[in-house]
């Protein structure tokens, strides 16, 4: 188990900076089970009721903490799950740690997939930059080649000096664009892989 995970007080504070606690009409409302099943559904720490009932309490408004704990523990088992686990994962959302009395060895099974998945589309979407920044240096110098060629400063999309390569940066770039192919052919599958992985759970 990555021990990162295990920080449920960090992890926490970083879940709250995502979603605001409840408003003014659920106050008034004050179905507090079903606002204790969202908060548990989106794993949520117990924290999440102190930010709801300050919410609450602006408004003159006292939250039930009883009946939020009651639903909580309901979300949770929507939450503690290995696919839970994995859309969470592949969100790069943090965990707070709510999961050890709710199966939490699949949960981060799942948690700990999605993570690859999420490292791996990062991965691909680096090459896919790599790439698209070679071919524009490239399309550049083609540019600056075919103004010249044409006499004609103004003929087709203007290319300035700069956009000119010497023959040795092109070969670099050729060799650059050959081994960001690769990657992003090896990215693709991994993302392949684990979305596959991840249907499966």
């Amino acid at each position: 188990m990555r021990t990162w995970i295990r920080l449920p007080l960090l992890c926490a504070l970083l879940a709250f900076s995502g979603c605001g606690a409840v408003s003014k009409s659920e106050c008034q409302t004050g179905d507090w089970y079903d606002i204790g099943v969202r908060d548990g559904a989106n794993g949520y720490g117990e924290e999440r009721f102190l930010a709801n009932a300050k919410a609450c309490a602006k408004h003159g408004i006292t939250a039930d903490r009883e009946r939020w704990l009651d639903g909580r523990m309901h979300g949770l088992e929507r939450y503690c799950t290995a696919r839970s686990g994995f859309d969470a994962g592949a969100r790069n959302s943090s965990y707070a740690g709510v999961c050890q009395q709710h199966g939490e060895e699949d949960f981060l099974h799942g948690f700990n997939l999605g993570r690859d998945l999420a490292n791996a589309r990062g991965r691909l979407a680096h090459w896919n930059g790599e790439i698209h920044e070679i071919q524009d240096k490239l399309d550049r110098d083609d540019r600056w080649h075919k103004q010249q060629e044409s006499g004609d400063p103004k003929a087709g999309d203007k290319a300035s000096d700069d956009d000119r390569l010497t023959s040795a940066q092109r070969v670099e770039l050729g060799i650059r664009m050959g081994v960001a192919i690769v990657r992003r052919e090896e990215a693709e599958r991994e993302v392949a892989d684990l979305e596959a992985r991840g249907r499966e759970l």
